[in-house]
């Protein structure tokens, strides 16, 4: 038998991962993006609901906040790269756990990106009561993060640091 290389099994490890990761972003992405569609061909911007769907054109920051366009590509470029920092310092992305995590909270920024980029605002139609209107892309973004917080306190690491 052939031996493999540390290269080579690093290198089937990352095919492996990307395997994983790569669909989970795809069809998170997707949908956001389909919802949206669907939102702005079938939704009347402006009208007022309780709970449901109230399509609005957010051209701020999360949860409403004012800033400049300048200030939110600023804000949100450098969360990214903090973000993108943290995942590779501590080599997030080779635990298979944290994997769904971060392939929800890199969809659900991409769909949001794509969003400002494309229009200029972000597409929200989600209304639940009082809370900002929302859309998918912002559910995968705070559902990752809630996951991989969890995972990353109950990790046996963190556990022993206690």
């Amino acid at each position: 038998m052939k031996k493999i290389s540390g290269m080579q099994k690093e290198a089937n490890r990352l095919d492996h991962i990307w395997k994983f990761f790569a669909p989970i972003v795809l069809l998170c992405f997707g949908l956001d993006q389909i919802s949206k569609i669907w939102a702005t061909t079938h939704l009347t911007l402006g009208e007022s609901v309780d709970f449901g769907f109230n399509l609005s054109k957010n051209s701020q920051l999360v949860f409403g906040l004012h800033m400049p366009l300048f200030g939110t590509y600023l804000l949100t470029g450098g969360i990214l790269v903090l973000g993108f920092y943290v995942v590779v310092k501590n080599c997030l992305w080779k635990h298979k756990r944290h994997l769904f995590p971060l392939a929800l909270i890199l969809a659900g920024a991409l769909g949001n990106i794509v969003d400002r980029v494309r229009f200029g605002y972000v597409v929200d139609f989600i209304q639940v009561y009082w809370w900002p209107t929302f859309n998918l892309a912002d559910v995968f973004i705070v559902s990752g993060v809630l996951l991989l917080s969890w995972q990353v306190m109950i990790s046996e690491d963190a556990l022993e640091d206690l």
